[in-house]
């Protein structure tokens, strides 16, 4: 099951935190004393791309000094999972038995709500592989050739040695594929990456560079906001590709240090553009 949890916390006093709560976040995750002992040691020890994510504090801008909680003010933080075993132990022991703590960089939060309904929050919600698979490759009507992200935290990509914080659609959907093939039943052919580079482009963009600091000092720059990509070609299949690893985004991030508070991305509605007389 693909699994995606938001957790409102409330904070118990008055505070400036660092501007990006993403380790801070996944350190209280992995350990949370709601997983059993092996999985508990099989989520330290994951070797690549981590089969959870962990956002920072959500909706919240920093100022210069970082992020600024009055006594009593409601925030709110995301989980999300790609593993069957870990969905769960989460439904299990975080949905139905929450802590009523979850304290972040050694600030008190109480639990005040946990939420997996995307009626109730359009960050959360829970799905299979196999049922976004039906959805889209099952015989229909042909899928949309356009499809809006929202980048909500900084997302950047590894791309020949170098890091890009620009989220093109080749390194999107790549990183999506990647993901998705990890872990699901139906494979999805290595070529969509290809297709993504090669015919789909970005029609409307709205995005900002963000740095997140991270171990050692280490500075990630990534981009923040929305990006509609544009298949220019292509037939039933690939756009039926293209919209489902854009629906499995929620639950999965894109590009580097997802488990971290990085690449949290979801897929929504999109906004008609005004034309302006010099354009119609």
């Amino acid at each position: 099951m693909l699994l995606s949890i938001i957790l409102e916390l409330t904070s118990q006093r008055a505070a400036v935190l660092p501007p990006h709560l993403g380790r801070a976040h996944h350190s209280v995750f992995l350990d949370w004393g709601g997983f059993a002992p092996d999985l508990a040691t099989a989520l330290h020890d994951y070797d690549g791309a981590k089969p959870f994510t962990c956002s920072s504090l959500l909706g919240m801008t920093p100022t210069g000094d970082g992020l600024a909680l009055r006594t009593g003010e409601v925030v709110s933080v995301r989980i999300t999972s790609l593993d069957a075993r870990l969905s769960s132990q989460l439904e299990a022991h975080l949905t139905q038995a929450a802590p009523a703590q979850w304290n972040l960089h050694n600030h008190p939060f109480a639990l005040s709500a946990v939420i997996c309904d995307a009626q109730r929050n359009a960050w959360s919600g829970s799905t299979t592989c196999e049922e976004l698979a039906a959805h889209y490759l099952a015989a229909g009507a042909t899928p949309s050739p356009t499809m809006t992200l929202e980048f909500a935290a900084p997302t950047a990509f590894k791309s020949r040695e170098m890091q890009m914080p620009m989220p093109l659609p080749g390194l999107v959907f790549g990183s999506l594929l990647d993901r998705w093939n990890a872990l699901s039943p139906v494979q999805l052919p290595d070529d969509l990456r290809a297709f993504a580079e090669e015919a789909v482009a970005i029609s409307q963009y709205n995005l900002r560079s963000a740095a997140v600091r991270h171990k050692q000092g280490s500075v990630l720059i990534g981009g923040l906001g929305t990006v509609t990509y544009r298949a220019l070609g292509g037939d039933r299949y690939w756009l039926a590709c293209l919209n489902l690893l854009a629906d499995f985004a929620l639950y999965s991030g894109v590009g580097v240090k997802t488990a971290t508070g990085m690449g949290q991305v979801r897929r929504i509605a999109q906004t008609r553009r005004k034309e302006s007389p010099l354009t119609r």
